[in-house]
This record gives C-alpha cells, structure tokens and sequence, in this order.
C-alpha cells in the first residue's frame, strides 16, 4: 500500500490520522493490536520515531493502549470516542468550511445541497 504524505502537517499527526481513520472505518478493531513501530516504519518508510511520535499521541488520547511486553492495542471505546469526535469536526470545522467555500463561488445553499446529494449518490 503507497502512503501520501502532504507537506502542510507533520507526519507524525498524519500517521496519527491515518490510525484514527483505520479505527473508524473498523479496519483496527477495539482490543486488536496495531501493527508495531517498527513495522508501519518500515511499511510507510519513515523514522521509527515519527511512528512513535504518532502512537504515543493516540495512547494520550485514550485512543491506543501499551500493553507492556506484547504491543500497543486499540483501546475499548476508541472506534466511539473517535466517531463522536469526529462527527463534532466535521460540524465545526469541515462543513462551516464548505460552505464558506460554495458562498465564495456563488453557489446557494441549495446548489450546494444538489452537489452533496449527487456526491453521496456517486459514492454508492
């Protein structure tokens, strides 16, 4: 699997999301270990202290657990934590975000609805 990278946010955040992203979309289920530092490094061709960076980060947020001699582990309730967080960034910063965007290009909020709706159609 190739990883993207962009170069407006630190790495470490960016693998951070792409954890995030894996709980979320199940492909990390709570209780399952991650793969290790050293093996995301290795995949993703990064500094295995970025992968720390990014792993240490998430245990602080409740979202990855250590468990001492046997690995880092998706902690209980982390897919929930992460949707409700989650949908809360969406509402405050992505769609206040898109809509200041179609105000700029002249689109009204029902065009806009129609993009939307054709968008999740297009997704099916």
């Amino acid at each position: 699997m190739s990883y993207q990278f962009d170069s407006t946010t630190p790495i470490y955040l960016q693998v951070a999301r792409q954890i995030r992203d894996a709980i979320v979309e199940g492909d990390l289920p709570e209780g399952e270990a991650i793969p290790s530092v050293r093996q995301i490094s290795v995949e993703r061709n990064l500094n295995p202290q970025t992968v720390l960076n990014a792993t240490r980060l998430l245990m602080d947020e409740g979202i990855l657990e250590k468990q001492r001699g046997i690995g880092i582990f998706v902690a209980a309730g982390a897919r929930k934590k992460m949707l409700h967080l989650e949908r809360q960034i969406f509402e405050t910063e992505d769609v206040p975000a898109l809509v200041d965007r179609a105000a700029l290009l002249k689109f009204s909020a029902h065009e806009t609805t129609k993009i939307i709706t054709a968008a999740f159609k297009e997704r099916k």
